[in-house]
């Protein structure tokens, strides 16, 4: 329980890791795009001023949101493994189900 309960913990400081870092960046191009020498700048104010429109800006975080999300699930599967389970059959099954069993299977396949 206390295991499960420091994964949790660990899950939620990536997360907000991640918001802190995206909002930092996105800040610091707010703020500092005009000191950013050349081309680099131009593209930079650029793209700001599209993602900051009224529409855009919406959208520009719900794409930047599902994309944390997204990677914060793969992580978390990584973490964990895959979920994929193997089952294995019976003894018990395969004792009863001998060719001329009453419910063998291949005697009611065979059989039609």
């Amino acid at each position: 329980m206390k295991q499960l309960h420091d994964e949790r913990i660990k899950q939620v400081a990536v997360g907000v890791g991640l918001i802190l870092t995206l909002t930092g960046v996105v800040l610091g191009l707010l703020l500092g795009w005009r000191s950013l020498p050349g081309l680099l700048g131009e593209w930079l104010g650029f793209m700001l001023g599209i993602m900051t429109t009224p529409f855009l800006l919406e959208t520009t975080f719900v794409i930047l949101g599902l994309i944390i999300v997204i990677s914060l699930n793969t992580w978390r599967r990584q973490q964990e493994g895959d979920e994929f389970v193997q089952l294995d059959e019976s003894p018990s099954l395969e004792s009863t189900a001998k060719p001329g069993h009453p419910d063998s299977l291949d005697d009611k396949i065979h059989s039609r």
